[in-house]
This record gives structure tokens, C-alpha cells and sequence, in this order.
């Protein structure tokens, strides 16, 4: 009975989670005035190959330290507000699936 459970088990092996892969994150405009609204957006693919894992949701996340990220009717799209202060400032995207694999970009926007 073992024995038949490890030929089977060998061959259809192990179901493998593919992590999501974010292929682009942007920003318009950029570079931004003062308090200006910037699109933002992000797009990631996820491979899963199996049939279990096939068609898995991918759930986006927008993190920025200062200035306020709103998160738009798809969330993998959102605008952000430039703070009132010139800088360089960093948004970053988190993009997991429902097996949670993960994959983060981060963007950098000038405000002038």
C-alpha cells in the first residue's frame, strides 16, 4: 500500500504555489506639483499552474508614509496626494494571491 502511494505521490507531485509577480508600477505625472493628484497603477500576473491554484484573486495593497493613497474602483489602481513639501517620496504596491505568495514594487515620485 506504501508503495503505492509513493508512485502516485511521485507522479503528480506537489502542488507548488507560484508568487505573484508585479511586471510594472506607475506614476502620473511625474514628477507632481504641491498637493497635486498623481494616478497611480500596478500590474502583476500570477502563474499557478495547477488546477487547484488556477484563477487565483490577487489583492493589491498601497503603502506611502506621507501624503494619502485612495485606492480606486479596481485596486490595482490608485491616486495619490502630494503632500505640500518638495521631496522625493516613495509609494509602494503589495500584490498577494490566495495562497499567500507575495511580491512588492516601490515607486519614487518627485514633488516640486
Amino acid at each position: 500500500m506504501l508503495s503505492i502511494f509513493l508512485a502516485l505521490f511521485i507522479m503528480t507531485g506537489c502542488i507548488r504555489n507560484y508568487e505573484p509577480v508585479i511586471s510594472s508600477i506607475s506614476a502620473d505625472p511625474n514628477p507632481v506639483s504641491l498637493g497635486g493628484i498623481v494616478n497611480l497603477s500596478c500590474n502583476a500576473t500570477d502563474d499557478d499552474d495547477s488546477s487547484i491554484n488556477k484563477n487565483e484573486t490577487l489583492s493589491y495593497e498601497w503603502f506611502s508614509a506621507i501624503g494619502e493613497v485612495t485606492v480606486g474602483e479596481t485596486s490595482n489602481l490608485a491616486t495619490w496626494t502630494a503632500p505640500m513639501e518638495p521631496g522625493l517620496y516613495s509609494i509602494s504596491c503589495s500584490v498577494s494571491d490566495e495562497s499567500y505568495g507575495l511580491d512588492i514594487a516601490t515607486i519614487e515620485i518627485t514633488v516640486e
